[in-house]
């Protein structure tokens, strides 16, 4: 029987030789329809799916039903990896799964070349393969990274039409909407002298739960506020009391002192004594510093959102003196990988040496855009008609089409013949072998160097103490510490495939800030119009 709900209680998780625990005390719940998952690069979303789903085992707390009873399906960030039940979903000819395969546009072979797909094409395979196994859990890890919009359109329609408990880790605000009933967000929260994290639960999608934090920030911002205000208020008090006291205090001692002709002062002594003005000034400093001491403790208690440290990166770079970095002549550029005649569109025959040109994807330059698109719909595309591609010291160009279109061919085509220049490259799909070269080259640089490094690395919304103590970082984390590092070096070109994957919304600012101001050349691929608006000459 399908269970209707997913609990986690009292979730605590620390990885190891790490200082501090990643999240403790976690209590979620995912009931049937979309869930969305939410928070900054690195903060323990998939860690906490990957306790929900059984694949790892917390160090407090309990997850219900026993995942190890139920069907869940995965879909992971990354998409190197051939889904599980890919050979069964190939099979699968049932009613169901032909309506999974339509809904998202699935070609039926495309279970037989996954290595050939695109980025965009393998996430609505993994998808596929996960909604035809039935589960009664689905969580989607970034499901709408790699993806164009027509992509992302089909993967919308079969989140809606799954029926289960459906839990998707996202950054992408108008998927939410679309989709999800409630929101789980990871935050960091400041109590006193230290950062934690919390997970909350906000009805409704990311609009409305943005609203209802930002509000509740507001209103912490001002609690906090009012609360160091009193303290200030009180301890003023208390020292001018205590200003009393003392003055008190010193007459007890000096009365002796007094000049014994001097009945006016006497008589305010002896006042003192009968009415007990000394102890009353006494007993009124302990309360006010009683109160003193509650106020701080008050203000101690409160917890506000922790402080953010995105900003932008002062980059010493300066551009190349070459006219061009990279250079393309018109031409084909073939996906099989043989060597095509340098040849226009109109040269391109079916003579067995050239493509059909229904085949071939076409790519626009103009103004900071290289645009791609297919000739043909539903046909695999075998090639790539170029104009002349030009690249200078200071151009920003970004490369945009659906996916299938080649703009990953592309990129690693214009990287073959790109000049002998300070680069910095960031693939679409990151590996554990980089995660590990980069922490690498982090602990190898000089300490000034590092410095500069991390600094940078904070400033794209991320914890250099949490990098420095966990080592892993998370894919999204990776690539900002990826560009990061490339700065002691002055990189005169950067090239960026889907540079937004993995990206919370912070962290894309951050590094659209960073890539718009960037003095070098810039080639991008992406499908995020926003952010290619931002950076590109266009």
């Amino acid at each position: 029987m399908q269970p209707s709900i997913l609990t986690l209680t009292g979730i605590g998780f620390t990885y190891p030789d790490a200082p501090e625990p990643l999240f403790s005390g976690v209590d979620v719940s995912f009931p049937h329809g979309w869930t969305a998952v939410v928070g900054d690069n690195g903060i323990g979303k998939s860690t906490l799916m990957a306790i929900a789903r059984g694949a790892l085992a917390p160090d407090q707390g309990a997850v219900a039903p026993d995942p190890k009873r139920l069907v869940i399906g995965h879909c992971p960030q990354g998409v190197d990896i051939p889904p599980e039940h890919l050979d069964a979903f190939a099979a699968d000819w049932s009613p169901e799964t032909i309506a999974v395969r339509d809904t998202l546009g699935v070609g039926d072979d495309w279970p037989y070349r996954y290595d050939t797909l695109s980025g965009g094409e393998r996430k609505r395979m993994q998808l596929a393969c996960a909604l035809a196994a039935r589960p009664d859990v689905l969580i989607l890890d970034e499901p709408t990274n790699h993806v164009d919009a027509e992509a992302r359109a089909r993967i919308i329609d079969a989140m809606r039409v799954y029926r289960g408990i459906g839990v998707v880790v996202s950054h992408d605000a108008s998927l939410i909407d679309a989709v999800c009933g409630r929101c789980v967000v990871f935050s960091r929260r400041h109590v006193g002298t230290r950062n934690v994290t919390v997970v909350d639960t906000h009805p409704g999608g990311w609009t409305r739960t943005a609203a209802a934090i930002e509000a509740r920030d507001d209103a912490d911002a001002e609690a906090l506020a009012e609360a160091r205000r009193e303290t200030a208020r009180l301890a003023a008090s208390r020292a001018r009391r205590f200003d009393k006291v003392r003055q008190v205090e010193a007459a007890k001692r000096n009365g002796r002192h007094i000049d014994r002709h001097d009945h006016d002062a006497r008589d305010r002594r002896q006042l003192a004594k009968m009415t007990g003005l000394d102890r009353g000034v006494t007993r009124a400093y302990a309360r006010l510093d009683a109160r003193a001491d509650a106020a701080r403790r008050r203000e101690a208690e409160l917890t506000v959102a922790a402080k953010r440290y995105d900003g932008d990166i002062w980059m010493d770079i300066a551009p190349s003196r070459r006219r061009e970095l990279i250079r393309l002549e018109s031409g084909v550029i073939r996906f099989d990988g043989r060597d095509a005649a340098d040849a226009g569109p109109e040269a391109v025959g079916e003579d067995g040496l050239g493509l059909d040109s229904s085949r071939l994807s076409r790519a626009v330059v103009s103004g900071g855009r290289i645009r791609l698109s297919s000739a043909a719909d539903d046909v695999p595309a075998a090639g790539l008609v170029i104009p002349t591609i030009s690249i200078g010291p200071c151009d920003h160009v970004a490369v945009t089409g659906t996916n299938g279109t080649g703009k990953t061919t592309l990129l690693r085509t214009m990287l073959a013949h790109v000049a002998d220049v300070p680069k910095l490259i960031v693939a679409q799909e990151l590996t554990d072998d980089d995660r590990v070269a980069a922490m690498g080259r982090l602990q190898g640089l000089s300490s000034g160097d590092r410095a500069r490094v991390l600094g940078a690395y904070a400033r794209l919304n991320a914890d250099p103490d949490r990098l420095l103590a966990g080592g892993s970082p998370s894919p999204g984390e990776l690539r900002k510490l990826l560009v990061c590092l490339a700065l002691p070096a002055g990189p005169q070109l950067i090239v960026m495939d889907e540079p937004t994957n993995h990206l919370d919304l912070s962290s894309k600012e951050s590094l659209a800030r960073l890539l718009a101001d960037y003095p070098g050349a810039l080639v991008v691929v992406s499908h995020d119009e926003w952010f290619v608006d931002r950076v590109s000459g266009s």
